[in-house]
């Protein structure tokens, strides 16, 4: 990793309308890293990953990828500097079918080889592959989870931005998906800013990690220092 941050969060201030809802928040991701953001509900945890992307932008603060400043950039031509994002919901476009909307997820490229890309993203969801020509829409929860995480890497990103990929989803599902997302991180993928309610699991497989609370930040650390941090655990784990 060099010294450079991948993506550098500098005193984000940022809300909708008249309401304010990040209170000047500072964050980064290197190369390399999974870094997992966990709090309350209603601590800024989405609207930070919105404005990460785009969707809305900072009233105060600045946000660089690598030495780019994005803070006023849109979704698209954010994507085409090699983040993608998987938000939580309308993830899938549900009237195509699984290799459509992996097909999608490439669309910034030209003359790529789409038949190499989907085949990567079937070795790592091979459940996709053997449903490829099935509707997005007529699938599980769990399923149209994995199609979105295909489709974001379809593009070779450098840093994806998931926003709750466990939500909604069985006990075995969450598994199999943080399972994916680790080995994702470790053959050599993106790196991985992820939000999620299951803060024991996030933690456990994040390099670091940001505890927000009430649109600011309250703590930061390694994964495993937040999880055996006992004001941590007390306020945001249920220890």
């Amino acid at each position: 990793m060099d010294n450079m941050p991948l993506l550098k969060v500098d005193s984000v201030s940022a809300g909708y309308g008249d309401s304010e809802i990040l209170h000047g928040v500072s964050m980064e991701v290197r190369e390399g890293e999974i870094v997992s953001i966990i709090g309350p509900n209603g601590a800024g945890k989405s609207t930070l990953m919105k404005t990460i992307f785009g969707l809305l932008h900072p009233r105060q603060g600045t946000i660089h990828l690598r030495d780019k400043d994005i803070s006023h950039h849109s979704p698209y031509q954010i994507v085409g500097l090699g983040m993608c994002y998987v938000p939580q919901v309308a993830n899938v476009f549900t009237e195509l079918t699984v290799e459509e909307n992996l097909e999608m997820g490439a669309f910034l490229l030209k003359n790529a080889n789409m038949d190499e890309r989907k085949e990567r993203v079937y070795e790592l969801f091979p459940r996709l592959k053997e449903r490829r020509r099935q509707r997005a829409g007529k699938m599980s929860g769990g399923e149209r989870q994995m199609v979105a995480m295909g489709s974001a890497l379809m593009l070779d990103p450098t840093l994806v931005l998931m926003d709750e990929p466990s939500a909604g989803l069985s006990p075995k599902m969450v598994e199999l998906i943080f399972e994916r997302i680790e080995h994702i991180n470790k053959s050599g993928g993106p790196a991985i800013l992820i939000v999620e309610q299951n803060a024991q699991l996030s933690l456990q497989m994040a390099h670091r990690g940001y505890v927000l609370a009430a649109g600011e930040n309250r703590f930061e650390g390694t994964g495993q220092d937040l999880l055996n941090d006992p004001e941590v655990g007390r306020l945001y784990l249920g220890g």
